[in-house]
């Protein structure tokens, strides 16, 4: 069986959870343990309006699973998680016992994160992606556009060289040996440590920089004879990444998307990346790699 979403996502959207849940149990496990000190703690007002915060919580990560996974087990293992021994003891029992309960509830979700995910087949490669989607750039995820505008001219035009976007890159991949640019080879960078949804993947990229000195990259643009798409894609890759410092023009995007098409007509397992200008400088950004 599939997961419903892409692994990554759901993995990210799950300890995502999980750390708010932890926060939250922080958050009002403090608020107690200061009333109480301050002798303004009232269990029959304050204990009930902690637990509907956490029953708030838990309702959306009960959903929130339920989206993920195509049964209802891993929903049933955090509903109801197993008995690991631990009870309340003397004091404030009712408010002891929602607490336990709670870590109960959080343990059985890191259990659901780190046994249950890789249980199921993921979703199958869409033929487009982005950046977003490769688990090797997944610090990009927390770097919005508007945090690289500044670094942005024309609307999304990256000044970088190709030379310093590619070396970023090999440093981002752990890429050990830098290819020296030249005009007949068939990809610009090719490794096989870009990870997505948790298994390492072969990838080939096109890489252009700001010697171009054009705002929107075209198939012309693309070697001498326009034919660097086509080298690209012979190439034993199963990830084909297009990377321009400005826009990519939608007849690149077409043509490589039509490429990749007739190679998994044809039974290989491929796909896709553009990355454009404001995306180049978003990975570079997230990796402290744009000066």
């Amino acid at each position: 069986m599939r997961l419903k979403i892409p692994r990554a996502t759901a993995e990210e959207l799950l300890n995502a959870s999980l750390t708010e849940g932890f926060a939250l149990m922080h958050r009002v496990a403090g608020e107690h343990a200061a009333a109480v000190k301050a002798g303004r703690w009232d269990p029959g007002k304050d204990r009930p309006a902690r637990e509907a915060l956490l029953n708030e919580w838990y309702a959306r990560t009960i959903a929130q699973v339920g989206s993920i996974f195509p049964t209802e087990r891993e929903a049933y293992e955090v509903i109801y998680p197993p008995n690991r021994g631990l009870s309340a003891v003397s004091g404030d029992y009712e408010w002891q016992s929602l607490m336990l309960n709670v870590r109960e509830k959080l343990h059985a979700l890191r259990g659901v994160i780190d046994n249950r995910l890789r249980a199921y087949t993921d979703l199958p490669l869409r033929l487009r992606l982005y950046v977003e989607d490769i688990e090797s750039f997944q610090k990009v995820r927390d770097v919005n556009p508007a945090m690289v505008a500044g670094r942005l001219r024309d609307g999304g035009y990256l000044d970088m060289p190709e030379d310093q976007v590619q070396i970023a890159l090999e440093q981002i991949l752990d890429v050990p040996f830098h290819k020296k640019d030249w005009g007949g080879e068939s990809n610009d960078l090719y490794t096989s440590n870009i990870v997505l949804n948790g298994s390492r993947i072969a990838s080939a990229f096109l890489l252009k920089g700001n010697g171009l000195r054009k705002a929107t990259m075209e198939i012309a643009n693309c070697g001498k004879n326009g034919d660097q798409i086509l080298r690209l894609m012979e190439g034993p890759a199963q990830l084909f990444v297009v990377q321009f410092v400005g826009e990519v023009s939608e007849a690149v995007i077409k043509d490589v998307e039509g490429k990749v098409a007739q190679l998994r007509a044809a039974g290989r397992d491929a796909c896709f990346l553009i990355m454009n200008g404001q995306d180049t400088a978003r990975v570079l950004h997230a990796y402290g790699k744009l000066s």
